[in-house]
């Protein structure tokens, strides 16, 4: 399968679950302005990731530092005794007793997803798969991870880090706890006080009572929270994800249970959370260039489209890219049915629209096709409709669904699955 472009044209979202849904094995590689990140495939199933930048093997035994699995002398040793046998750090912590096997796998499992769900905030970059048939990594330690669960974690972080980033604006903020008049006790996420986590208003605590009820990832963030640490050093330090570990800090400020530190530690220069967010002020070309460029492009208008240097070259077909966001898209209506259907199984009834669905049934990503269109649902009595689109919006006759719901089906013809069954 060749798969190469830039996520201008294909989202991240896009391409993964292009490569899960045809279960390939191989190494896709994603560059950027500022990193270059390997994640690596079998049967559609992550199974290791690795970032230029910040490499696995070397953060990992860091990380197990800050938190507390060994001591800086253990890792040093033990990176002594990687230099004289070339075995990966992982095997040699476990074999010499230093952590657990469910240690190292909690850490190991941590830093991938950590790098996975970082590209999810890459605004451009290119990316390019390479298809294997034999591939390398951690069997022992490692859980292949579902295209589907990185899909469903990467919508809800894409929808919340905006809001999170109004409150930990910077990676360099350092923040310390306050001094609150109620005890802070640790309870069951269903049991947490409730804070606003709405853009348009600030978190507020819950009133009430002489406690203040926090969750244990919370609690265990509060705990790094010293008036020293910045933002980035509690990232790192942390057992939660680098979404979770932001998410909690931007739980407590809320709770007015820590503030920020003001001129402490900071740069000059704030490095902002989205470092790959475009500058706000435009980039003004010199007189010279833009009248090459327009020569360019006149040029290239009248030439046609056998001129190689034509930007604006038309095809007479569709582009491989745009057969590969339609089979994503077909995949897309598919779920959307299964998830209409498991919903009337659960309730008795066909839900009034796609938000119905969510976030229970169906993943908020599943509702728009790849070129960014939300599908059209049609609700009929006892039937239903889901309909598709082409690029540019009209309706694609190859991407209908169209489903009727039978009542008191008999045993003979009741569907395997439900009561919903295919109308050809």
């Amino acid at each position: 399968m060749a798969l190469e472009g830039t996520l201008r044209d294909f989202s991240l979202a896009d391409i993964y679950q292009l490569i899960g849904l045809q279960r390939k094995t191989g190494v896709l590689t994603l560059k950027g302005k500022d990193d270059t990140v390997t994640v690596t495939f079998l049967d559609g199933k992550v199974v290791a990731a690795d970032s230029l930048k910040r490499k696995l093997e070397n953060r990992l035994g860091a990380v197990l530092v800050r938190t507390g699995y060994l001591s800086q002398d253990q890792l040093n040793r033990a990176l002594e005794i990687q230099k004289e046998t070339l075995q990966r750090l992982g095997f040699i912590l476990t074999h010499h007793g230093i952590i657990s096997q469910d240690e190292l796998r909690e850490a190991l499992q941590l830093q991938i997803l950590q790098i996975i769900y970082r590209l999810f905030r890459w605004k451009d970059g290119e990316y390019h798969f390479s298809q294997e048939t034999v591939i390398e990594y951690d069997h022992d330690h490692l859980t292949p991870i579902t295209a589907e669960s990185i899909l469903m974690e990467g919508a809800r972080m894409i929808d919340e880090w905006p809001i999170i980033e109004k409150r930990i604006r910077s990676y360099d903020l350092v923040f310390v706890k306050k001094a609150v008049g109620q005890e802070i006790v640790v309870v069951g996420e269903d049991d947490v006080d409730e804070v606003d986590f709405e853009p348009t208003s600030p978190g507020k605590k819950k009133k009430g009572g002489d406690q203040i009820r926090i969750s244990a990832q919370e609690k265990m963030v509060f705990d790094l929270v010293n008036g020293k640490s910045t933002v980035a050093e509690i990232i790192e330090s942390s057992r939660a994800s680098e979404f979770d570990t932001a998410k909690a800090l931007y739980e407590l400020v809320s709770r007015d249970l820590i503030e920020e530190v003001r001129a402490t530690r900071r740069s000059a220069t704030p490095v902002p959370v989205d470092q790959t967010a475009p500058s706000e002020v435009p980039n003004v070309l010199p007189l010279p260039l833009v009248i090459v460029i327009a020569l360019v492009v006149v040029a290239s208008l009248v030439t046609g489209v056998r001129n190689p240097v034509n930007i604006f070259t038309t095809t007479t077909g569709p582009s491989p890219i745009d057969g590969a966001k339609k089979s994503i898209s077909l995949q897309r209506i598919e779920t959307i049915g299964d998830a209409i259907e498991a919903f009337t199984l659960a309730t008795g009834r066909l839900p009034s629209d796609l938000a119905d669905l969510s976030p229970h049934f169906l993943s908020a990503i599943y509702v728009r096709d790849p070129w960014g269109h939300e599908y059209k649902y049609i609700q009929r009595p006892e039937k239903y409709l889901v309909i598709g689109f082409l690029p540019d919006g009209k309706p694609d006759t190859d991407l209908f669904l169209t489903y009727a719901i039978r009542p008191e089906p008999t045993t003979e013809t009741r569907p395997p699955s439900g009561g919903i069954v295919l109308v050809d």
